[in-house]
C-alpha cells in the first residue's frame, strides 16, 4: 500500500479493499475499481487516531465511540481540513466530514496502524455487484486491481451501521443490514 496499491483484506463486517488516504493516487485506484468517485470510510487503529481527525468531539459523542468502538459502527462527523490532517480529498465526505470507524478485527486495526493509524476501505465489490469473499479464486481473478490480498477472519457477513453526530445525538444514515 505504500506505493498507492490497493489491498483485499478482512473486517469484523465484510471483506474490504482498502488504500491509503494520505496518497491521491492510491485513492483514485480505489475509485476506479470500485466505479464510483467515493467517498470511502476510514478503518482506524483505535479510538485516539479517530479523534485526531475530528475538529471538536463532545463530551456525549466521545462517550457513545467508547460504547461502539472497536466494532461494527461507523461514525460521521466533520473532520479538520485535508491540510492538517494529509487525508487525500477522496477520502473525506463533502462539507469536511468523514466516516470513521475502529473495526473489531485486530488484523485490520494492525494493517491501520501500519499505515499511519488509517485505511480508506470499501466493501470487497464492484458497482452493482455483490460483495465478494476473500479467497483464492477472487485473488485470481482481481490480480490486475489487487495488489495483495490478505485473509484473516471471515466477517459478520453483515454491513456496518452509519451514523451520523447532529444535535447533539446520533441519527442512523444506515441500519445494519445483511448483503
Amino acid at each position: 500500500m505504500n506505493h498507492g496499491g490497493l489491498l483485499a483484506h478482512t473486517t469484523g463486517t465484510l471483506a474490504g479493499v482498502a488504500a491509503s488516504p494520505f496518497d491521491p493516487s492510491a485513492m483514485r485506484r480505489m475509485a476506479g475499481f470500485k466505479q464510483r468517485t467515493g467517498p470511502f470510510l476510514l478503518l482506524a487503529d483505535s479510538l485516539r487516531t479517530a479523534l485526531r481527525l475530528a475538529i471538536y468531539i463532545p463530551a456525549a459523542l466521545r462517550s457513545e465511540m467508547q460504547q461502539v468502538w472497536p466494532g461494527p459502527t461507523t461514525i460521521v462527523f466533520p473532520c479538520r481540513p485535508e491540510k492538517t490532517t494529509g487525508l487525500s480529498r477522496k477520502a473525506c465526505y463533502a462539507g469536511r466530514r468523514i466516516a470513521i470507524r475502529v473495526d473489531s478485527d485486530a488484523g485490520c486495526r494492525y494493517l491501520a496502524a501500519q499505515n499511519n493509524g488509517l485505511l480508506a476501505s470499501s466493501s470487497l465489490n464492484r458497482k452493482n455487484k455483490c460483495v465478494q469473499t476473500l479467497n483464492k479464486k477472487l485473488r485470481m481473478r482481481m490480480h490486475r486491481h489487487l495488489h495483495d490480498a490478505i485473509a484473516g477472519s471471515t466477517g459478520s457477513g453483515i454491513a456496518s451501521e452509519i451514523v451520523q453526530w447532529r444535535n447533539r445525538r446520533l441519527h442512523v444514515l444506515r441500519p445494519v443490514r445483511k448483503l
